[in-house]
């Protein structure tokens, strides 16, 4: 049994089959994660090395080069470059799309891992990161104490890197918050020389007598006969009168405490960085988000959680200084209302050139349900409702309806010539003639975009998404043409000369307007 024939025995299967491709169409439609651009770039793990008090050569030699060396060997490694700076490595390991980021980073990880011995012991212990559009901040946040209050910067940044981080990280669609713009607080301890001469001390015996006294640890198990008791030294400094007492040195004229050797005051780190926001010293925060999340969706959650937070820290300005959400909303929007505008002028195009109102409606109907079988597609694919995605369905506008006018075009001449105005057996037999052909046609198109989605690289990553909307598209085109235009023209074919509905009246008056079209 061919599709038109099954869809005409079995109108109420079609039917509830339209319903639910309409159905899970709207809401993919709504659901589907929105975002500017699909995820083009390419695995990356950055590792950076710190090494306090070294200068650019030796970091070059003992650090970078032997890093550089061991991540050469990995599988997929597409390019490896590297800056060695002052008391710092940045190797940045770029790998091939097909490699998957975490098990880049993975391999990064075990690489480091291997050549931890070689490295010199007083670094600090390197630090990875992964690169892709998802570190790329959906909004940044500028903190600054409003006018008339005594919250300083310092103040600022402990609350961001704390509380309010915290609830940031709450919010739904927020992957990562990162904090930045200097004025970090810090206990500065200034020694006095002369002070310190008096005592006959050096300056490493006040940083051994600090580090030596502010600590946590674990100190090992105590076992008495029914029960085991886990041991740990608890030594961290808790305020600026903890670091005053401690001890440096013990002398049978006493013990010689760091507040006889040297000031103690909080203050600030010394910056590396800062940030100004709209013109004005701040605190800037940076919204992430995770791989694949919803770029949008994660933008209201955190602006309609901003009210919270000004109300929570009322002498806190919260300004948004970066968003995204303006430049998708006004492109996608765009892209929307130029598919709208496209399949109107489709439908307009369809209605002038076949001179009536009921095929016009019959084509114009496959429009939508290919559409929204495509937004289907779309919703359980991994790519987002985006710029390129948005220009496939807009390239598909003019060809969804092909099939159907041509399958169309055969049922109405089969009507007028052949079945002897019998709508059913003219929609049979118009339909299953061409079926073959349109198939045909649609399938030469769909085959042509398949090697360009496994092109590889930058090709495949960005060409993917198009070419998939374009497929699905044509394809439920197809399936409409043959089901769907055969089941409504064996409807609406004849003029109902018995029953005068209301769409058989406006059907009428189009007739006869275009009949009067004609004859002028």
């Amino acid at each position: 049994m061919s599709l038109p024939d099954f869809s005409m025995r079995s109108p109420y299967t079609v039917i509830a089959a339209c319903l639910l491709v309409t159905a899970l169409g709207l809401f993919a439609f709504f659901r589907t994660p929105t975002d500017l651009f699909p995820d083009s770039t390419p695995p990356q793990v950055i590792a950076v090395t710190v090494w306090p008090g070294a200068d650019a050569d030796d970091i070059a030699d003992k650090i970078t080069q032997i890093i550089e060396k061991e991540v050469n060997t990995l599988g997929g490694l597409t390019r490896v470059t590297s800056t060695s700076r002052d008391e710092v490595s940045s190797i940045n390991v770029e790998f091939g799309y097909g490699k998957p980021p975490g098990e880049a980073v993975l391999d990064v990880q075990n690489a480091i891992g291997r050549i931890r011995a070689a490295l010199p012991p007083a670094i600090l212990e390197p630090r990875l990161y992964r690169i892709s559009d998802a570190t790329r901040p959906l909004l940044t946040l500028a903190l600054s104490p409003r006018p008339g209050t005594s919250k300083d910067l310092a103040q600022i940044r402990l609350l961001a890197e704390n509380e309010i981080e915290d609830q940031l990280l709450n919010v739904p669609g927020v992957a990562d918050v990162d904090v930045f713009g200097g004025h970090q607080p810090e206990i500065l301890v200034d020694v006095d020389r002369s002070r310190l001469a008096a005592h006959e001390l050096s300056l490493t015996d006040v940083v051994a007598a600090l580090s030596r006294h502010n600590v946590t640890a674990p100190a090992g198990t105590v076992y008495s006969s029914d029960r085991e008791y886990q041991v740990k030294v608890s030594g961290e400094f808790g305020g600026l009168e903890d670091v005053w007492r401690t001890p440096v040195r013990y002398e049978e004229r006493g013990t010689v405490r760091i507040a006889d050797i040297a000031d103690v005051r909080l203050g600030e780190a010394e910056p590396r960085s800062v940030y100004h926001g709209n013109g004005a010293p701040a605190i800037a925060v940076n919204i992430l988000r995770p791989q694949g999340g919803d770029t949008v969706a994660a933008i209201r959650a955190v602006k309609a959680m901003l009210p919270r937070l000004q109300a929570e820290y009322p002498d806190i300005t919260f300004v948004i200084t970066d968003d995204q959400q303006p430049i998708i909303d006004l492109n996608v929007s765009g892209m929307r209302i130029s598919l709208v505008q496209a399949i109107l002028l489709t439908v307009a195009v369809i209605f002038l050139f076949l001179a009536d109102m009921r095929a016009a409606l019959i084509v114009s109907v496959s429009i939508p349900l290919a559409f929204l079988a495509s937004l289907v597609v779309l919703w359980f694919s991994p790519y987002t409702l985006n710029m390129v995605t948005l220009s496939g369905l807009i390239i598909s506008v003019g060809m969804v309806v092909d099939a159907s006018i041509v399958v169309l075009e055969n049922i109405y001449r089969h009507y007028h010539e052949d079945s002897g105005k019998d709508a059913r057996r003219a929609a049979s037999a118009g339909a299953r003639e061409v079926a073959l052909a349109v198939t045909a046609g649609m399938l030469t198109t769909v085959i042509v975009l398949i090697p360009v989605m496994f092109a590889g690289g930058y090709t495949q990553q960005t060409m993917r998404p198009l070419s998939l909307m374009i497929s699905a598209t044509l394809i439920a085109s197809l399936l409409a043409a043959l089901s769907v235009v055969p089941l409504m023209a064996s409807r609406l074919l004849s003029h109902g000369e018995h029953r005068r509905n209301l769409i058989e009246r406006l059907f009428t008056v189009t007739d006869r307007g275009v009949d009067l079209l004609a004859k002028g």
